[in-house]
């Protein structure tokens, strides 16, 4: 066999098998077990260690009852380069660049497939509560998206800090 017959031989069983690597993961979500995905209250202190209201008792008793729709929960300072550096190296290791595309922009035919979420644009449709993007980006890491590709990745990435630091690394892609 010729050497180019060879080399699209093997990128098409490639693209084969990372097609169907996705479409495995995309029907474990559609079937799932049928359960809810967990309250932000119920997921924040994983993620951030903190409380979705840990800081309404600071508040004058007439503003804590108000809802502000900038108010997001802190999830702490700005990313360090070695935090960045380690959701780099998480990105491919978990083969997040599968669907988003290594840069993250999602314009691979795998990507287009899936409707995959282009993270360099900053913006999460899924993210319905106004959670901080960071915060929002670990919880979908660790839960998942239901009744979307987007599955969980909490058993590759079960320590919250290695979780955050991707968050962090995906965050940082947007440019924001």
């Amino acid at each position: 066999m010729k050497a180019p017959a060879r080399v699209l031989l093997i990128s098409t069983l490639v693209s084969v098998l990372v097609i169907g690597v996705a479409l495995y993961r995309y029907n474990l979500i559609l079937k799932g077990d049928g359960s809810k995905a967990p309250t932000v209250d119920a997921i924040l202190p994983e993620v951030t260690g903190e409380s979705a209201n840990a800081d309404v008792g600071k508040l004058p008793a007439s503003k804590q009852s108000e809802k502000s729709e900038s108010a997001k929960p802190a999830v702490g300072k700005a990313p360090t380069a070695k935090q960045l550096e380690n959701g780099k190296k998480l990105y491919a290791q978990t083969t997040c660049g599968v669907c988003h595309g290594a840069d993250g922009k999602a314009d691979t035919p795998t990507a287009k497939a899936m409707k995959a979420t282009d993270l360099t644009s900053g913006k999460f449709k899924h993210n319905k509560t106004n959670l901080d993007p960071v915060a929002y980006i670990a919880k979908v890491i660790a839960e998942g998206v239901p009744g979307t590709g987007m599955a969980s990745f909490k058993a590759q990435l079960p320590e919250p800090s290695a979780r955050m630091d991707l968050a962090e690394y995906v965050h940082s892609l947007s440019g924001k």
